[in-house]
């Protein structure tokens, strides 16, 4: 099935063409690697995915549907979500943090406790659960915020250089987080300038360069 559709897709900064896409596609479930230097357009193409840019031209969908884009874009955002290189969190412990959001949209306390301890599971950060969010390494801050967008309900991770900064320990342990969710269904689109990392992974790699697919 295919998840993404791209066709003809265009973005300006100002006056400069910074991504000029002729044709992507991403199917469900797997997992797409968008390789490039710093500056080829690979983040620019991430935030259009996530409906966080509005391109000037082209073609867009989600699951055979047009993407939306500004505020009234929500349930795209919810459903697609983009996991910058520096992620934020909050003060407060890594549950809360994980279970905020579903509090905010009326689930009980004990439900989205319980809904966050799942995702927080599958990130492996259960023994960080107690701990201050703003105090945590880069590598475990990069988990927290995966399990928060799988228990926002997210069934497509667009991930930002996921690596970026981290030891070889916390790298491992992303790449082992990556395999396990695509074996669960969850369909990823990650970006590197180091490709090497992922040569353990089954992808579609995808090169840009200067915007372009090259």
């Amino acid at each position: 099935m295919e998840v993404f559709f791209l066709e003809n897709v265009k973005f300006r900064f100002e006056a400069d063409l910074v991504l000029d896409i002729e044709r992507v596609t991403v199917s469900s479930g797997k997992v797409v690697l968008l390789t490039g230097a710093n500056g080829s357009g690979k983040t620019t193409l991430l935030r259009v995915m996530a409906g966080l840019l509005t391109p000037e031209d082209g073609i867009i969908q989600y699951m055979g549907d047009p993407i939306i884009f500004g505020k009234a874009g929500l349930e795209h955002r919810r459903r697609v979500t983009l996991l910058a290189q520096e992620p934020y969190l909050f003060r407060g412990n890594v549950l809360l943090n994980v279970s905020y959001g579903l509090r905010a949209r009326g689930m009980s306390i004990t439900q989205a406790n319980e809904k966050a301890e799942e995702a927080i599971l599958k990130t492996r950060c259960e023994g960080l659960i107690h701990r201050d969010a703003a105090k945590l390494s880069g590598g475990e801050k990069k988990r927290v915020a995966l399990a928060r967008a799988l228990a926002a309900g997210a069934e497509t991770l667009l991930l930002d250089e996921p690596i970026s900064h981290l030891d070889e320990e916390n790298s491992k342990q992303i790449v082992e987080i990556i395999k396990e969710l695509a074996a669960s269904g969850i369909t990823l689109v990650v970006s590197t300038h180091i490709p090497e990392w992922a040569s353990s992974l089954s992808v579609k790699n995808v090169r840009l360069a200067y915007g372009r697919i090259v």
